[in-house]
């Protein structure tokens, strides 16, 4: 059996692999899948995300984009991989006192802090 995993690269990221790829002989599938490309950007961000989403104000709706006030700086990749991964860590209930709550009127996920 095997599954199918969808990866979003910024153009950076693709243009890259493009290049490392094939001096090693690997497809660019094989290459994504032994070698991480993405320096700490990510990291650094998705961390910040969790700290602001557990101490924004106590039952004011927010969105990832509203914490950032970089938001339009970061690449596109990021975003939604910080979106994504944001979205399914609340979900599963491992961000203490961070629920979902709803979508804007623009079809924007929302989310709360609520004190434990």
């Amino acid at each position: 059996m095997s599954i199918t995993v969808s990866v979003t690269l910024t153009e950076k990221e693709y243009d890259m692999v493009k290049v490392e790829a094939p001096k090693i002989g690997l497809t660019i599938a094989q290459y994504v899948k032994r070698f991480p490309i993405t320096g700490k950007e990510f990291d650094e961000r998705y961390k910040f995300l969790k700290e602001q989403a557990q101490t924004h104000p106590s039952g004011e709706p927010f969105t990832v984009m509203s914490l950032f006030s970089d938001w339009d700086a970061i690449e596109r990749g990021t975003k939604l991989s910080l979106g994504r991964n944001f979205y399914h860590l609340v979900k599963r209930g491992e961000l203490e006192g961070v629920k979902p709550a709803g979508k804007n009127s623009s079809n924007v996920q929302l989310y709360v802090h609520e004190e434990v």
